[in-house]
Formats: structure tokens, C-alpha cells, sequence
């Protein structure tokens, strides 16, 4: 799945609403997100959208760490070894990562 290359920004459109543009920057270009973006949250809102393509990047990067400690604790239970609680929390950690890029990916509701 792709979708439009980043950077994107948090503007104030043209109307005065939050919108989030993409590289080009243009902010009258801009996506309005949810309908209007003039609520309370709509600055925060916008910032934490227009985060998204980094914030995916960087989910990537640690999910090729991820893969390995998974498989490291897979491993133990596979062995007949009990996973301590510290460890299952690691594990259920190290799951969202894959779970938060499927969503993002549409691979997961």
C-alpha cells in the first residue's frame, strides 16, 4: 500500500481550518481532514496526521528489531521454557509494532 510521499505539514488553510499538505506545501492544497478542521483539537490533530509517513518510517525500522527478540521469546516457549511476565510485556510491545503498521497499511481495521 502507498500513499502520498511525506514530508507533510500542519497548515492553516485558506478558510482558516487545519489542513495537512504534502511535500509540495501548499497549504490551500491541503487535505481537510474529518470534514472541518477548526474544532478544539484540530492543531494537535493536524500535527499528529501530518506525522503519520515519519512516524510509519520509523514503526518499520524497529519492527526489523522486532522480528528478532519475537523470535528469541518464541524460541523459549518453544523449548519448554515460561516466558516471565517482564517478558510476555515485551512480547505483547514488540506485537504492536506489527499490529500499528497493519492498521496504517489497511491490512487491519
Amino acid at each position: 500500500m502507498t500513499h502520498t510521499a511525506g514530508p507533510w505539514t500542519a497548515e492553516i488553510g485558506h478558510m482558516g481550518g487545519r489542513v495537512v499538505s504534502d511535500a509540495a506545501g501548499y497549504p490551500n492544497d491541503g487535505w481537510m481532514i474529518c470534514g472541518s478542521m477548526c474544532g478544539p483539537d484540530a492543531e494537535a490533530n493536524a500535527r499528529l496526521i501530518a506525522a503519520a509517513p515519519l512516524m510509519l518510517a520509523a514503526l518499520r525500522e524497529i519492527a526489523v528489531i522486532a522480528e528478532q527478540n519475537v523470535h528469541d521469546l518464541c524460541a523459549i516457549v518453544q523449548e519448554g521454557g515460561v516466558l516471565s511476565a517482564v517478558d510476555k510485556m515485551e512480547l505483547r510491545r514488540w506485537q504492536s509494532v506489527g499490529e500499528a503498521i497493519a492498521k496504517a497499511e489497511g491490512d487491519k481495521p
